[in-house]
């Protein structure tokens, strides 16, 4: 076994408390029940709260620990869709919309922080992606006029010539920064999340697995756990990768999301200085990959994060400690001999349209398919599946519109298990292989 210190996420070594409070005797009923209490769920849960409703959120196991505390701390809002496809396929207007509703949810999460003058280590350093092949930097231009039409983007072409002053590597033709997108320390923000959330009344009850929810009529809803049952006049789930197969309630959801594992590795300290040398920016990274990888420098400065998928169901292993070490010495050969401090694997969520999603059905909201952005998109489609529920409909969201509030179709042939991905993950090691053997580093090409 390749040594590493921690199995468990660089984001819950900190003093701040992660930890929900001991439970308590359950209600009768409420106004709100949420079912999943990360980012998406307490986002929800607090919109709620504010508006004077009682709220309960329940959570199978403790609330953060899975994804939102399981990421890269990189506040992008990304979205897997080019503009020019969603254009072709719903219109200029529409294609607008989507990229400036994720430019306004980075702006509210921002407004958040200041607000409530959480200490996360928040900064706007803005993202690089690095083109890996000439086409792929040519697709960046031609999508890049588009994107800077749109209020509250800023993004521009960074050429080959130029990349020396973003990062120091032979491995890019190119690439695009988009200074509008931050990065942060996802565990001392969900720490002052909780917090925020206790303290607007919520009531939260960690390991405690919603079983099933019935319909009692008028859209009313019971939910029934193994510590008893509470009334909801409304009833948000926000599972999203972390549904599971077990709790009949969501099977209509996890029809409709794939799982897809991640696995993130950061290296032994490596000093602040030896760390800007390779990444004079400090930015959030990331590259045009059909198996894409994302690296960055921890907010302190002094070491890297790279995360890339996954070979596990558990704990990491060998073969993608391996993987990542790889990953991160082809961009940075220095580092070939790296040592890792921290190594652990996390979910993140897609559904068939590539794009976030919030509906409802048989009177529950559902929220989720964040495809890997959800430390922007989780906390504001929480907020939107809150709105939705109270009837706050003056300001939608998008994603409740562009499918006429329709859930995303259903994947043949699946009930929550992703049989097919090794398939998917093997179909794009190979096209990334034949990229890499044709295109090289630009030092190679010249």
């Amino acid at each position: 076994m390749i040594k590493h210190e921690k199995n468990f996420p660089y984001w819950w070594d900190i003093k701040d408390s992660l930890a929900a409070p001991e439970n308590t005797a359950l209600p009768s009923e409420v106004d709100l029940a949420v079912v999943g209490g990360g980012f998406a769920g307490m986002s929800a849960a607090l919109t709620a709260a504010e508006a004077g409703l009682s709220v309960i959120l329940f959570d199978e196991g403790q609330p953060g620990r899975a994804a939102s505390t399981r990421n890269g701390g990189i506040c992008s809002g990304h979205l897997r869709i080019p503009h020019s496809v969603l254009a072709k396929e719903f219109g200029l207007e529409n294609a607008d919309s989507v990229y400036g509703e994720a430019a306004i949810a980075r702006e509210d999460l921002a407004s958040f922080i200041t607000q409530h003058d959480i200490q996360c280590d928040y900064r706007q350093a803005g993202h690089f992606t690095g083109a890996l092949s000439p086409a792929d930097f040519d697709s960046m231009k031609r999508e890049i006029s588009a994107l800077q039409a749109i209020p509250g983007i800023d993004v521009s072409l960074v050429e080959a010539h130029e990349l020396t002053s973003e990062i120091q590597t032979d491995r890019f033709y190119g690439g695009t920064l988009r200074r509008d997108m931050a990065g942060y320390h996802p565990g001392k923000f969900f720490s002052a999340l909780l917090k925020i959330v206790l303290k607007a009344g919520v009531q939260i009850e960690a390991n405690t697995e919603v079983q099933e929810i019935a319909s009692l009529g008028g859209g009313v809803k019971c939910l029934i756990t193994a510590r008893g049952a509470v009334r909801a006049q409304k009833v948000i789930v926000a599972t999203n990768a972390y549904t599971g197969r077990k709790p009949s309630f969501g099977h209509f959801l996890r029809r409709r999301l794939v799982p897809v594992q991640s696995c993130i590795m950061v290296t032994e300290r490596l000093g602040t200085a030896r760390v800007k040398s390779l990444m004079p920016g400090l930015r959030l990274y990331g590259n045009t990959a059909k198996l894409s990888c994302y690296f960055r420098p921890t907010p302190d400065g002094t070491r890297i994060l790279l995360g890339a998928r996954s070979f596990d169901r558990l704990i990491p292993s060998d073969k993608s400690i391996h993987y990542l070490r790889r990953m991160l010495a082809a961009m940075f050969p220095s580092l070939s001999d790296v040592a890792v401090d921290y190594c652990w694997l996390g979910n993140v969520a897609f559904n068939r349209t590539y794009l976030p999603t919030i509906f409802d059905k048989d009177d529950i909201t559902y929220v989720g398919g964040y495809g890997g952005s959800g430390t922007v998109w989780a906390r504001w489609l929480g907020k939107k599946a809150a709105q939705t529920a109270l009837g706050q409909t003056n300001a939608p969201s998008i994603f409740s519109q562009l499918y006429d509030g329709k859930p995303p179709p259903q994947i043949p042939f699946y009930d929550g298990e992703p049989w097919f991905l090794p398939f998917v993950n093997a179909r794009y090691a190979v096209q990334d292989k034949l990229n890499s053997l044709k295109f090289g580093s630009r030092k190679t090409r010249n």
